[in-house]
């Protein structure tokens, strides 16, 4: 580290993609970063196309068309509605937006590790709050610490469990919460529990309803288009104008842009993963339940699920098969797998088996 950085970030911890824990080890099935299993929209690959001929441009700045279709898509007025690289990218400016040294964020632990990141770079605190017995958000124990909050986050459905909080449990805990405080809701994996849990809350509406609420979501898992970086913010006007004063200009590329308004008319792509991974994720639990290993009933694309084993070891034997699954947090037994093609669930398969075999 250089001696001239920051202090705080030596003790900031490096965010771990899943394709970095593969440390170089060749693995064809990759089932550690929740990807859609299907790729991206056709309609989206040919708006990349016809996107090349404007590459030497700067994008627009402020996604204009991009925000006015989320905006009439989602019911609220285009400046409720900000664009990034990714939701991961918006979290960070909401960070910056609302955290200092003198300010605490709450969330649950494990969930998303990049949110008690954003907040140490701000030289904020954090309260991680234990989930609950069922692998979920405990809601109460989070509200009252939320009386000295800034910021309180709610991965939902959550990252890594798979687990969602209803909407009567979301709204009685915005009911506890003192006005100041701002609530942001993480739904990068919404879409995915809109089609699996009929009281699975839609966020956006408390926004409408004038909370200070701000939704996360992305284009990266069920539009299938991670590796270009765009997500979405919709808050109140004013979040969004303080999100915007802290963005770097120009963070959105023009083919992400593109692709991200075509992909959002692609509904019959998006039914087809739903239904893939709806199929993939049942799969799943059947094999754990099979090889007597735990799991929480998850309604994301991916499954968490207890190997009665560290879970770095098992990992690293599933990487000598050439799968690649994303471990959980240092000491545990769990390890999150991501709906692949039908395919890649059974190359999973033969290795969990395999390496089980070999540990037991």
């Amino acid at each position: 580290m250089d001696p001239q950085a920051r202090p705080i970030l030596r003790e900031v911890p490096a965010y771990v993609s899943g394709r970095r824990h593969a440390a170089g080890v060749p693995c064809d099935v990759l089932l550690a970063s929740n990807e859609n299993p299907l790729g991206p929209s056709p309609l989206a690959l040919e708006a990349l196309e016809r996107a090349r001929l404007g590459w030497a441009r700067y994008p627009e700045d402020d996604c204009a068309d991009l925000r006015q279709a989320l905006a009439d898509r989602l019911g609220v007025p285009p400046a409720c509605v900000a664009v990034g690289a990714g939701s991961t990218a918006l979290l960070k400016l909401l960070a910056e937006a609302y955290l200092d040294r003198h300010r605490l964020l709450v969330c649950a632990w494990p969930s998303f590790p990049y949110y008690p990141v954003v907040a140490q770079l701000q030289e904020a605190r954090t309260v991680s709050v234990p989930l609950d017995g069922q692998g979920r958000h405990d809601l109460p124990r989070m509200a009252d610490h939320a009386a000295a909050a800034s910021v309180v986050v709610v991965c939902n459905p959550n990252n890594p469990t798979g687990t969602y909080v209803s909407k009567a449990e979301l709204e009685a805990f915005l009911d506890r919460l003192p006005d100041q405080v701002l609530v942001v809701v993480d739904e990068a994996y919404g879409e995915f529990a809109r089609a699996a849990a009929a009281d699975y809350p839609d966020g956006v509406r408390w926004v409408r309803e004038g909370r200070r609420v701000a939704v996360l979501r992305t284009f990266s898992k069920v539009y299938g288009l991670a590796g270009l970086r765009v997500g979405y913010l919709v808050a109140p006007a004013e979040v969004v104008e303080a999100v915007r004063r802290v963005q770097e200009p120009f963070q959105v590329s023009s083919p992400a842009q593109a692709a991200a308004l075509a992909a959002l008319e692609d509904s019959e792509h998006v039914a087809r993963t739903l239904q893939v991974v709806a199929e993939g994720r049942q799969r799943l639990h059947q094999l754990a339940r099979q090889l007597g290993l735990g799991t929480y009933p998850s309604v994301a694309n991916f499954v968490w699920m207890d190997v009665r084993r560290p879970a770095e070891q098992l990992a690293a034997q599933l990487m000598r098969h050439g799968v690649l699954v994303r471990p959980g947090p240092p000491g545990t037994t769990w390890v999150r797998v991501s709906v692949g093609t039908p395919e890649e669930i059974g190359r999973f398969e033969d290795a969990l088996r395999a390496a089980l075999g070999a540990s037991g």
